[in-house]
């Protein structure tokens, strides 16, 4: 496989060497000297060519630079917002903020929080650096039998928990999700929930995958299939709005379509790779170890992540107004907006980089690549956080109240919003500290920042609902977020801050830097 690589300034022809007899000596040719290459801002970290996206031969096999990937990811990003808003106006104007809305947002939130604890972001996280690092250790061979180990055991550990969760279902819902509901709408969740738990099933395996092609600089596939992802939910709705005996049922199995186009993208590129796929069992792998020791932190941070959701869901259903769930959702949809741009794509073509510096040991690039990827996303989510508060309340009469959507339903979805917009730039810099992490392989560091502020969250919490009251009371659950994700960053960078000025030292570039400087002042 050819990498994309700059092409160099063409030079001037070859000088042949002449040798000739003169004066009882030989006199060589002076050889011109080869003229510099160009040098991009950055230098190959982030270096970008429009010549990257061209359509050719192997572009699905193509390497991009993280500014390239970045931008690869936000456009990405971007076509599934189109398609999400596109799905969010569909699901609005049929069910609006009603009680089979709120059933469904309700039961996406326990399928949602086993794929992300099993094999979510906690394991693209942990298998990118070691795929990266194994690779160059190992071979090629080895590593398709590390990842054929992964995908088995993956399917295992899914299938029991899925079985389990199916069985026990009714007591989760009821004394645990959504207590505060009336009966019915408890009965639907459940109902719900067990469907929706192939979901995890189906996007688990396809994580994989991702890490693969990711960790290979393989961008596009994975970056498309975030586009894709919505197809299968509009698909959902318009054949729910053709046969309205469906219902809420329409969008439901419109999500397994959904995790099925997204996963289905990536085949291709796994086949281009030469993926190699055998029956592998074996726990003691020195591979599993590796990925093990960052994923079982991962899991726990992504568990106290999942633990704070839930507890949001339940405070959210004891308000007095029903419709806050289905509200919040509609409001994330708007603050996931710049959150997608400046922290998920970002943090997905920040990662494999700088894992590769860490392997390296080239912790002075490292760190330049940080402060400038992190600096640059923190101040430009500042001004985004100004956008949702002046323009989300008109976006969100104008998008969304039609049909089932009325104008209290846009009220509330604006007061929520307005509360996740103050926790805007503490979650961007949280989520691209925590990659920074990861790269470092050293997932305990962001596991126990977010157990220290788990009281934080429980304490804001209960304090807010208290006081926030009447048409305000929804303000504090997003508030909470946005106090305790603040303090989460502020920690996150201190540390990263510390531990990176001690790697520095031990970089043998800044080593040679420092005897230069030493032989300077004293020749």
């Amino acid at each position: 496989m050819k990498d994309h690589i700059d092409v160099p300034a063409k030079t001037a022809a070859p000088v042949e060497l002449a040798a000739e007899a003169k004066h009882g000596g030989l006199r060589r040719e002076k050889i011109p000297a080869l003229p510099r290459r160009h040098k991009h801002w950055g230098g190959k970290t982030f270096r970008f060519s429009p010549a990257s996206f061209r359509l050719g031969a192997n572009f699905s096999l193509r390497r991009f630079s993280m500014t390239e990937a970045a931008l690869l990811f936000s456009l990405a990003y971007m076509a599934s917002k189109v398609l999400g808003l596109i799905r969010q106006l569909l699901f609005n104007f049929m069910f609006g903020t009603g009680p089979q809305a709120t059933a469904y947002i309700a039961a996406f939130n326990l399928p949602d929080t086993i794929f992300n604890l099993i094999a979510g972001g906690a394991l693209t996280s942990a298998l990118i650096p070691v795929f990266v690092s194994y690779e160059q250790r190992e071979g090629e061979q080895e590593t398709w039998r590390l990842v054929s180990l992964v995908f088995n055991i993956l399917l295992v550990i899914l299938t029991l928990c899925i079985l389990l969760v199916e069985v026990f279902a009714p007591q989760i819902v009821n004394r645990l999700l959504v207590p505060g509901l009336p009966p019915a709408e408890r009965a639907l969740t459940t109902t719900l929930t067990r469907i929706m738990l192939f979901h995890s099933l189906i996007l688990g395996l396809g994580t994989v995958m991702t890490a693969v092609l990711n960790s290979r600089r393989q961008f596009l596939l994975p970056a498309l299939s975030i586009a894709f992802y919505d197809f299968g939910l509009i698909s959902g709705l318009l054949l729910a709005r053709a046969i309205p005996s469906l219902g809420i049922y329409g969008p439901t199995f419109g999500l397994l379509a959904s995790g099925i186009c997204q996963v289905g993208i990536q085949v291709p590129g796994l086949l281009k790779q030469g993926v190699r796929y055998s029956f592998v069992w074996n726990l003691t792998h020195p591979g599993l170890r590796d990925i093990m020791k960052l994923l079982g932190p991962n899991v726990l941070a992504v568990g106290v992540g999942a633990v704070t959701t839930i507890l949001a869901t339940t405070f959210a259903s004891y308000l007095p107004d029903k419709a806050s769930i289905a509200a919040m959702q509609d409001a994330l949809l708007f603050y996931g907006v710049p959150s997608v741009f400046l922290a998920q794509a970002v943090s997905q073509a920040l990662l494999p980089q700088i894992t590769l510096q860490a392997t390296q040991k080239h912790y002075v690039h490292m760190s330049q690549t940080i402060i400038k990827i992190v600096g640059g996303a923190v101040l430009l989510s500042i001004p985004a956080a100004l956008g949702l508060f002046v323009l989300g309340k008109p976006a969100i009469r104008l998008l969304f109240q039609h049909g089932a959507f009325t104008a209290h339903s846009t009220a509330l979805t604006y007061t929520a919003l307005t509360g996740y917009a103050l926790a805007l730039p503490g979650t961007i810099a949280t989520m691209l500290l925590t990659a920074c992490f990861y790269a470092l392989k050293n997932a305990k560091t962001p596991l126990f920042v977010s157990i220290a502020t788990v009281p934080v969250y429980i304490g804001s919490l209960v304090l807010l609902v208290r006081v926030v009251t009447g048409q305000y009371a929804i303000l504090a659950i997003p508030l909470t977020t946005a106090s305790t994700g603040t303090i989460q960053a502020a920690i996150l960078a201190l540390l990263l801050f510390w531990r990176l000025r001690a790697l520095v030292k031990i970089d043998k570039g800044f080593q040679r830097l420092q005897q230069r400087r030493i032989s300077t002042v004293h020749p």
